[in-house]
């Protein structure tokens, strides 16, 4: 199964815009339950759904929309936590009641272990996105016409 460098570096800009997105806009304190949602789990069926409407994705099989799926999971996490991280951190020291506090505690204590906390989150929207992926890769191929080219010919001759 080949993948197209080009597409797969597109497909990591925009999920790293997308998880900067939603790095910024968690910040708020009445939207950040829905956008940690999206980023958990909608993440890849957005990517993947507008791929697909501005034409730069084909037929795309399952077991392809869980890796881009993946892919997209684990680099929108990533673009999150670099937009995030910094931000909560400084409305955390600015703002000592706020639930921020402890992700700046953790910068200022244990970097190593919210790096690990970083990637560890990753992984795991890494796999929930890759789910998702494949659920949104497996509507499609439902939904797409199938063309005769695709059926076989069980006729018989003698």
């Amino acid at each position: 199964m080949l993948y197209n460098k080009v597409f797969l570096k597109s497909l990591i800009i925009l999920s790293s815009i997308l998880g900067l997105v939603l790095g910024l806009v968690t910040i708020v304190p009445f939207v950040c339950n829905f956008s940690f949602f999206a980023l958990m789990v909608l993440s890849a069926p957005l990517l993947l759904i507008y791929i697909k409407k501005i034409g730069q994705l084909g037929t795309v099989e399952p077991k392809q929309g869980a890796i881009y799926g993946a892919i997209i999971g684990f680099v929108t996490f990533i673009g999150f936590s670099v937009s995030f991280m910094p931000l909560a951190t400084i409305i955390g020291f600015l703002y000592k009641g706020s639930y921020y506090l402890g992700i700046s505690l953790l910068f200022r204590s244990g970097v190593f272990v919210m790096i690990m906390m970083v990637l560890f989150v990753a992984i795991l929207c890494s796999l929930m996105n890759a789910f998702s992926g494949l659920v949104t890769a497996y509507v499609y191929k439902q939904i797409e016409p199938v063309t005769e080219e695709q059926f076989t010919s069980i006729d018989i001759q003698e």
